[in-house]
């Protein structure tokens, strides 16, 4: 596995490419730009001059080459230039071009081809050493590496300042990054803002974890919470199946045996509905291989007559209602189990008057005229018995629940689809 750095080191790195690059670019700048400048004060220096080497050379009319200054030669002919001249090279009108000159100076010629008005001598090649111009130049660069050292310097003292406050910058996030390190897994507690220089990134950063720990939080106390509904719910049918096997033992007359029987069924019916449900959850749409449907009367009638026993004894009426048949994606048995919960806690908590199970196109309602919300102290298994399933069936399928209480006095659960 590759090394990690830090952000101190990789702050130096980075700082020392981008320094070196500044430094290099400076001295490639500034050595072109000498030889533009020498270049351009010898051209202007000869066009200048121009006229008096026209002169010179009609005084020197029987020499193929003549003398300008002490620096400056002029040649009537290409033939006649020096050597070290290339013959093939191209030779602008009145524009300076550089050939350098390997000596102990490592001085540079400098060439230009004069246009003259006299046709028998059109042009005068002009060949201009002047050394001073290299001298000067050497003592340019020395100046500019004094410069350019003391820049350096300049650029090691910002590196240091930049490394403090990069060090600065990262010390509390290094400190959080200890911190977590050093926490237990079961210690999902908030985390105090480390100290230090308190940026925006380390702000979020925290926030961020300690949402994310008070997300855990609320899902062991959901997963908790879950395990105690789904024990509650598999406790109901397995005590009916322990009993009616107990009661078989008493009789063997055929009518108790089918009677217990079906009590055996009813109770294996409603824990394998309930096993599947919760195993719905678990898997996706397309484990499930979900088509759409239309949620009829008859499929509500189901989870009515399921829970029906307890209103035996309460004048309590039952209406179903359709408005508007949905279209729904959803398990039978999940929407089952869902509308068991709500029917269960209405019927549970209405004495007397009616349990309305309104359908429309965009939603669920089961509606009673109960006791309603807070009214009296319940347990989780008393009038929340249920709801958590109820409410991770929802999410599940991207569905609202809402629980609260209507006009009539009682509770009103309602799930947007």
């Amino acid at each position: 596995m590759a090394k990690v750095r830090s952000a101190k080191q990789l702050t130096f790195i980075y700082f020392s490419i981008v320094a070196f690059a500044i430094i290099m670019i400076h001295a490639t700048v500034l050595d072109s730009t000498l030889e533009s400048i020498e270049q351009l004060s010898i051209q202007n220096r000869l066009l200048l001059q121009k006229e008096s080497i026209v002169e010179k050379s009609k005084l020197a009319d029987q020499t193929r080459s003549f003398k300008i200054d002490e620096f400056t030669m002029g040649y009537r002919d290409r033939i006649t230039l020096p050597d070290l001249v290339d013959e093939n090279i191209y030779f602008p009108i009145d524009e300076a071009i550089e050939i350098e000159q390997r000596n102990a100076l490592g001085t540079e010629l400098f060439l230009m081809k004069l246009a003259t008005s006299n046709p028998q001598a059109p042009f005068i090649y002009v060949v201009h050493r002047d050394p001073a111009f290299e001298l000067g130049e050497e003592q340019i660069m020395w100046t500019q590496s004094w410069q350019s050292l003391t820049s350096l310097l300049l650029l090691l003292v910002a590196l240091l300042v930049v490394m403090r406050i990069s060090d600065r910058l990262t010390a509390p996030i290094s400190i959080f990054a200890k911190e977590i390190a050093r926490r237990s897994p079961d210690d999902t507690s908030d985390i105090e803002l480390p100290a230090g220089i308190a940026t925006k990134e380390l702000l979020q950063l925290v926030d961020s974890y300690n949402k994310n720990q008070q997300q855990k939080n609320a899902l062991i106390e959901r997963e908790r919470a879950f395990n105690r509904m789904a024990s509650h719910e598999l406790r109901t049918p397995l005590m009916v199946i322990q009993g009616a096997t107990n009661l078989l033992s008493y009789s063997t007359e055929p009518e108790f045996i089918k009677k217990q029987q079906v009590r055996l069924q009813s109770a294996v019916n409603e824990m394998n509905d309930f096993i599947d449900a919760l195993l719905s959850l678990t898997k996706s749409e397309q484990d499930l291989a979900l088509s759409q449907r239309p949620l009829d009367k008859d499929e509500i009638m189901v989870s009515v007559n399921a829970h029906s026993a307890l209103l035996n004894t309460k004048p309590v009426v039952v209406n179903v209602i359709i408005k508007q048949t949905p279209l729904i994606i959803i398990p039978e048995v999940a929407l089952k189990l869902l509308l068991g919960n709500l029917l269960k806690n209405a019927f549970a908590c209405t004495e007397s008057g009616e349990v309305k199970v309104v359908v429309d196109s965009n939603s669920i309602a089961v509606i009673d005229t109960g006791v309603g919300l807070y009214k009296k102290q319940r347990n989780e298994e008393g009038h929340g018995l249920g709801l958590l399933i109820t409410r991770d069936i929802c999410r599940k399928y991207n569905w609202q629940f809402e629980l609260k209480n209507n006009e009539a006095g009682g509770c009103s659960a309602i799930i947007y689809l």
